[in-house]
């Protein structure tokens, strides 16, 4: 089964290319630059070059494939609205095309759990309604889940959606700024140090993928996947606090602060008078000021899917990396000083 990843120069495409020449499995990676092909053909991979917006360069790296894993999104602040329409939405809507016109081929479709919204979860399933939270990270991805559940209706491309907590691990950018944060005592709690935080390591979302590429049951599905565990803000916080040597974290904001400064950041970025997100944006509102509880028994029941990697030794794992990358003193998860940063066990 031949195998496309887009965006596989990313965090999470990168991980999936990797897994699949561990696996042998024929894989191609599409890309934006030639120097970034050139890395993948090193690891033994097939690269094509473009766009996500291109359909032409869509089309021609869907050519032949068996699965479609799409990992490529406009992430992070540096990208405007249509930007990040253009490319999450645009770029979603020429790869099922593509699927479409080659006749055969399932899209694994990344999303996010951030489509459930700027809300309080219990235990929420994937029957949960999607709900806008005015952020166009999480909003275009509704739309892109709409899409592509459309195609599969009403032209029969093969579709599956899957959904992610908080994705970490090697290569991720998240973890480090909230080190960064800690480190210099400007992090605080948003409402209660108790808020659930749905968490999911890069390997075991990997796994949940491609699962969700071979089961036959999965066509038209969605899935929530995360690492199966009810992890609060104060635990996930205060390991991180302990694995770089730093007091933990006390300080808790009443919600109506950070919202506040969120709202006028927002106001003064729509007025072009900055192009700072402030303290705070809607990811880190929903990421820290909500509680959010998410079932995952349809992976379990439907993928064979089972989160191999904990909290505590994904966490131990991936500080210990961006510790030794930036030459800062480590601890292993017992205190003891320690060289090297442990890998995250996996489960094949």
């Amino acid at each position: 089964m031949t195998a496309l990843v887009t965006g596989a120069a990313g965090f999470l495409g990168s991980h999936v290319i990797k897994d699949l020449v561990a696996e042998g499995q024929p894989a191609r990676g599409l890309v934006r630059t030639e120097e970034q092909a050139a890395a993948l053909r090193s690891q033994g991979t097939e690269a094509a070059v473009g766009d996500v917006r291109d359909p032409a360069a869509v089309a021609a790296a869907v050519n032949g494939v068996d699965v479609v894993y799409h990992c490529a999104a406009a992430t992070g602040g540096r990208y405007g609205h249509d930007e990040i329409y253009a490319i999450n939405l645009g770029g979603t809507r020429n790869v099922i095309e593509a699927l479409r016109q080659a006749g055969k081929g399932r899209l694994v479709l990344v999303s996010s759990l951030n489509v459930l919204g700027t809300c309080n979860l219990d235990n929420a399933n994937e029957e949960f309604p999607c709900r806008r939270a005015s952020d166009p990270h999480a909003d275009v991805k509704i739309d892109a889940e709409q899409l592509a559940l459309d195609f599969h209706r009403r032209y029969g491309v093969d579709v599956t959606i899957v959904r992610p907590a908080l994705v970490y691990g090697p290569g991720e950018r998240n973890i480090p700024r909230l080190l960064d944060t800690i480190r210099r005592g400007k992090f605080a709690f948003i409402g209660s140090r108790e808020n659930l935080i749905p968490m999911l390591h890069v390997s075991d979302l990997v796994q949940a993928l491609r699962l969700a590429a071979a089961a036959p049951q999965a066509a038209g599905k969605i899935y929530h996947v995360t690492d199966g565990q009810a992890t609060t803000a104060a635990q996930f916080i205060g390991y991180l606090a302990e694995l770089s040597d730093c007091p933990p974290p006390q300080k808790v904001l009443p919600y109506a602060v950070p919202y506040a400064a969120c709202l006028v950041f927002e106001w003064l970025r729509r007025l072009h008078l900055t192009t700072s997100s402030g303290p705070i944006n809607r990811v880190g509102l929903r990421f820290l000021g909500t509680s959010r509880s998410v079932d995952i028994t349809r992976a379990r029941q439907e993928l064979g899917y089972a989160p191999c990697v904990t909290f505590r030794e994904g966490i131990a794992a991936t500080v210990r990396t961006i510790l030794q990358e930036n030459g800062m003193p480590q601890r292993t998860p017992d205190g003891t000083p320690g060289d090297k940063a442990p890998g995250a066990s996996r489960r094949h």
